[in-house]
């Protein structure tokens, strides 16, 4: 829990003798810090924005083993994400869900049905919990999609993934580490490496709320900035790059454009590789693209050729549809932090992670968000190493992969007991997707009024936003509506319509002054014009 007075206290313990200082706040950070504060270590983690603000909130939102690199023989990490997605849907059904895939095969496709056949019956068999895939008829798959094209189709394959919201997950495992007793801050830069000798023993950090600057002394830091990786190795001195980062590109559609009772698997109509369309609560996403990425790595976008790539395939996918440009309510990119592998292709690169050590600076990239916890085991495992001997002897082995995440619960029982209680049922179940079994805590503190949606066609209600504001480290408002409720990502547009009429609710809560909060809404336009749609053909 962020609690008032967080970042004061944070700052505070940011002064003492650290294990171990993690600079980077998205999914690989988040989980350096809560395997190492379970393991009784003394560990601070420093994030330059908001928590999950870089790629960690603008992937596929996919939990799942990656079927697409079974192509390529890369088993290890397949079998490692099909592990790791079950043990987040089993502990945490409150953040990860199953949902289930349709593949359809036709008879001109340019990968045969029969080879994505066997790579499912592969997939099947990757992980303790036995999943087993499926053969539909043709007219079953037309029954189950509405819409999807008819023409060539020979049958469909349904098998097994999960999805989940990626801030959201990164949030809850950033507060897991810190009621373990770790400590997370958000907005506070590390802009110097501390040296004794020719070893790293810390950071300078730099407090962008109050421009105070900290030291912060650790036996150990950790790298865990993804895409910055190479920038804080600059820091050292060190020379040469260890990643060659790609790009995934995603347009989002309204449900009630593009209405999927599951996920559809398909080949773009462009070049044969699949692509897919997810449904969310809040709508279909469709993605991704796969391309080195040149230039700035912040404030990456789709390109128009990559909006146009996807379109089409929503358009050849779904010609029931009818879908144009106008539909697209939100895009994004993101940017992967791969590793250099000198691979003739993004989609040829592995996704495997690595963990090095250069003048005691353990830096980490690779992997995929569905990873994060055996990637987190790994880099605490190597740290353990660089501890003085006396706190390496009394770290305890590793135990995340046993523990949930909190405010765990039964989703179904918590807006029923919502429901129960007079709210509106899109109000629940919008309230229990993002604050799980806070969703009661939040209801119960709060007066009958407040869980009113705030807006006639949002799910949102004051009650949870001042939750929001209160207790989860909300220091923007970017950070509430781009991040927390995510109303910035499906709908930018409707998101800056609504925010001036959230002035009364979200002052109250934060303490803002009034030029504080309209400071506070010149700075969310910018931030949530970076989701808007880009033109597509």
């Amino acid at each position: 829990m962020f609690l008032a007075g967080w970042r004061d206290r944070g700052f505070a313990a940011l002064a003492q003798p650290l294990d171990v200082l993690v600079i980077g706040g998205g999914i690989t950070g988040a989980g350096v810090l809560h395997d190492a504060a379970l393991r009784g270590l003394r560990v601070a983690l420093v994030e330059r924005g908001d928590f999950a603000s870089g790629t960690s909130s603008r992937s596929s939102k996919l939990v799942h083993g990656g079927l697409r690199y079974l192509k390529r023989m890369q088993l290890r990490i397949t079998r490692t994400a099909c592990r790791e997605r079950d043990l987040l849907a089993l502990h945490n059904p409150h953040l990860v869900s199953a949902v289930r895939f349709l593949y359809p095969s036709y008879e001109d496709d340019r990968t045969p049905g029969w080879q994505v056949d066997l790579g499912l019956s592969m997939y099947d068999h990757l992980t303790p919990v036995r999943h087993r895939h499926e053969r539909i008829d043709a007219d079953a798959v037309r029954k189950t999609i509405p819409g999807i094209l008819a023409r060539r189709l020979e049958y469909g394959l349904v098998y097994d993934d999960a999805v989940g919201d990626d801030a959201r997950l990164v949030f809850y495992v950033t507060m897991a580490g810190v009621l373990a007793g770790g400590t997370a801050l958000n907005y506070a830069p590390a802009v110097e490496l501390l040296r004794n000798g020719d070893r790293v023993v810390g950071a300078r950090v730099h407090d962008l709320e109050t421009g105070t600057v900290h030291e912060a002394r650790a036996a150990v830091v950790v790298n865990a900035t993804g895409v910055w990786c190479d920038e804080v190795r600059a820091l050292l001195g060190s020379g040469g790059a260890r990643l060659r980062p790609s790009r995934g590109s995603h347009l989002l559609f309204p449900r009630a454009r593009l209405p999927l009772e599951v996920a559809v698997t398909g080949l773009s109509p462009d070049d044969g590789r699949p692509v897919f369309a997810v449904p969310h609560p809040e709508g279909t996403l469709v993605g991704t693209t796969d391309l080195f990425h040149e230039g700035p790595i912040d404030g990456a976008r789709p390109s128009r050729d990559e909006s146009g790539y996807l379109l089409r395939f929503a358009r050849h996918a779904f010609p029931g549809a009818r879908l144009t440009a106008a539909d697209v309510s939100g895009s994004f990119a993101g940017v992967r932090p791969i590793l250099d592998t000198r691979a003739s292709s993004p989609s040829a690169a592995s996704r495997e992670e690595a963990v090095w050590v250069e003048d005691g600076l353990v830096s980490t990239a690779g992997g995929k968000l569905t990873t994060f916890r055996a990637t987190a085991e790994k880099v605490v495992d190597a740290l353990l190493e660089l501890l003085p001997d006396e706190r390496r002897s009394e770290a305890l082995p590793s135990f995340s992969a046993a523990v949930s995440l909190p405010w765990r619960c039964d989703p179904a029982a918590a807006v029923e007991a919502l429901v129960g209680r007079g709210t509106g049922d899109a109000v629940a179940r919008g309230m229990v997707r993002r604050l799980g079994a806070a969703a009661l805590a939040a209801a119960h503190a709060a007066p009958p009024e407040s869980l009113a949606p705030v807006a006639e066609d949002l799910d949102v209600c004051a009650a949870e936003l001042q939750w929001h504001v209160r207790c989860g480290a909300v220091v923007h408002l970017e950070d509430l509506l781009l991040r927390r409720v995510r109303l910035g990502m499906w709908q930018p547009r409707r998101c800056l319509e609504v925010a001036p009429g959230l002035r009364r609710v979200v002052r109250r809560a934060a303490g803002w002054s009034v030029a504080r909060w309209n400071a506070e809404l010149r700075r969310l336009e910018p931030a949530v014009a970076n989701w808007l749609p880009p033109e597509a053909t």
